[in-house]
Formats: C-alpha cells, sequence, structure tokens
C-alpha cells in the first residue's frame, strides 16, 4: 500500500509538470477588425506590387516665404537707346532691320539734309545691342524728333512686378525672385530686386518692383505678361514635404507615413508656411520619417474599404 501511494503521487506530479512545460493546443486568437487602429492600412507584397506608390524621407531645409504679384517682361532702359537725326533732312538709306544685331559706332543709315551741302548725315548706333523697333522708311522726311531705330541690349532684361499694397512693407531692394511666363510655364526664371517705385498707382492699388533678369539665351521677350514670386524671408532649418504629400480630409491635413511591412499610418499634421512644391510641418512629423508622396489616395481608398467591411 505504501508503494501504491507513492507511484500515485508520482503521477500525479509528473503529470502536473507536464501539463506546465507544454504549449497549449488552444492557437493564439487574431487581432478582430474592430480592434485595429483605424489609421493603419496595410498592404500585402501583392499589393504592393500592383500599387504605384512612391515615399521621400521628411526632410530639414531652409524655406522662403515669397510675396507673389503680376508682372511684364520690358526691355532695360539702361541698356536702351533711340537713335534720331540731329538735323531735318529726307532718309536716303537704312542699313539695318528689325532683331539685327549691332556694335557701337556701326552706321545705321544717312539722312541728306541741306545744312551739310551734299554731305550725308550719318546715323550711328550708340551701344552695342539689337534693333527692336523700326520707325521710319528710305526717302522719309524726318526732323529732330523722330525717332528712327530703338536698339536694346537683350541679354539682360527687366520685369516690372506689381506688387499689392498690403505687401509693399515686406519688399526690398537685393530679394531674390523667380518668375513665370505663358510661353514656358513650367520652367522659373531667377532675377533679383533692383529698385522699388516711391510711389502707389492709384486705380490698382500697387507699386512697382523692377527685377533684373538674365536672358543670354534671348527667350525672354519684352511684353510678356510674368507671375513673379519675390522671397522676402528665408525660414532655416525647418521641417520640409513636398506638398503632394498632405491631403485635406475636413478641417485637417493628413499624410501617410511608411512604417515599413507594407504598413501605413494616416497621420494629422499641422502646416506652416509654403513655397512652391513645399511645406513647412510645424508639428505631426519627425526628420527622416518616410511620407508617400504619390499613391496616397490609394491608401485612403483601402482604409474606406475597411471602414465600411469590404475585402
Amino acid at each position: 500500500m505504501k508503494h501504491l501511494f507513492a507511484l500515485t503521487v508520482l503521477a500525479v506530479a509528473v503529470a502536473g509538470c507536464g501539463q506546465k512545460n507544454s504549449p497549449t493546443d488552444a492557437t493564439v486568437e487574431a487581432v478582430p477588425e474592430s480592434a485595429r487602429p483605424a489609421n493603419i492600412v496595410t498592404l500585402t507584397p501583392e499589393n504592393l506590387k500592383h500599387m504605384e506608390l512612391q515615399t521621400e524621407p521628411v526632410g530639414i531645409g531652409d524655406l522662403g516665404m515669397t510675396v507673389k504679384a503680376a508682372g511684364r517682361v520690358s526691355a532695360n532702359l539702361n541698356k536702351t537707346a533711340k537713335v534720331t537725326s540731329t538735323l531735318e533732312g529726307r532718309l536716303t538709306r537704312l542699313n539695318f532691320d528689325l532683331n539685327d544685331r549691332v556694335k557701337a559706332g556701326d552706321v545705321l543709315g544717312l539722312v541728306e539734309s541741306p545744312e551739310l551741302l551734299g554731305k550725308p548725315l550719318e546715323l550711328k548706333t550708340p551701344i552695342d545691342g539689337v534693333i527692336i523697333e523700326r520707325h521710319a522708311t528710305t526717302g522719309e522726311l524726318v526732323d529732330k524728333a523722330r525717332t528712327i531705330y530703338t536698339i536694346s541690349a537683350p541679354d539682360e532684361l527687366w520685369v516690372i512686378a506689381d506688387v499689392k499694397e498690403r505687401d509693399i512693407a515686406a519688399v526690398k531692394s537685393g530679394q531674390e525672385a523667380t518668375f513665370t511666363v505663358l510661353a514656358y510655364p513650367n520652367e522659373p526664371f531667377h532675377g533679383k530686386v533692383v529698385l522699388t517705385a516711391n510711389q502707389v498707382e492709384s486705380q490698382t492699388r500697387t507699386l512697382e518692383a523692377r527685377i533684373v533678369a538674365n536672358n543670354a539665351d534671348g527667350r525672354l521677350k519684352p511684353g510678356m505678361f510674368a507671375d513673379v514670386a519675390i522671397t522676402t524671408t528665408i525660414l532655416n532649418g525647418v521641417l520640409i514635404v513636398s506638398d503632394s504629400a498632405l491631403q485635406t480630409d475636413g478641417d485637417e491635413q493628413t499624410v501617410f507615413v511608411s512604417l515599413g511591412d507594407g504598413k501605413f499610418e494616416q497621420r494629422i499634421v499641422k502646416r506652416g508656411e509654403e513655397q512652391p512644391g513645399k511645406v513647412r510641418i510645424l508639428a505631426g512629423l519627425k526628420a527622416g520619417e518616410k511620407v508617400v508622396t504619390d499613391g496616397s489616395f490609394i491608401l485612403k481608398s483601402e482604409m474606406l474599404k475597411s471602414e465600411f467591411g469590404e475585402d
């Protein structure tokens, strides 16, 4: 009987130890759909293959604050000259036409005047440049007030920006400016503010700001309209993302942050100042985090499917 009792106790103890150390037969229960975070979208590797998603890291950089204004391209009047006759007479020859390039001292035409006793008056160009206007023809009678040619150096032009009255205090000489024209809508040109007018135009309530722009390639033409952005302040070392990463959700701005392994988190952010293509982020993101810049609408669609219980 003693031996039987001891064997019984030993058997019970062994059975208890076996239950404690061996895994249970029950499987781990999956997290129910309702318990998953509502702001997380999970894509399978197969999903990712067929989706065109692009991401970029949140960066730290400089952001230029700008004042926008309508403008127009103009000849540089500091490099423009008008050619007139110093005597009354008849034009007997014109040697150049529109768009011809001339050098200082070139004889543009001849004028016969009674005052010179048969010797023609030579009309010479005072500067290097291109003929942008011609106002006479051979054989015409001209006087001292008549402009025959206008010559301008095309390699450096002006852009005259009409700055709104509320923005006048922010615009100063020396500031950088960019502008686009209809002929090249996706290509920014660059210049610098060199002068601001001292009088506000009474009808439009704007002030003219003169911008000098390089035109060595000759693509800009006087008379073109321009959309101008003048950089008035530079914010250094701020969080920046591409504006394509932001989505509007009601009154909030959101982005999708890549968490890796096909997971993306929709996150509310606070946006700050912006410049073309870039936005400052005041809250909601950290430097280095990857945000979706292309295809975020697909993630939003997937999130809506989950909210409505669709597969």
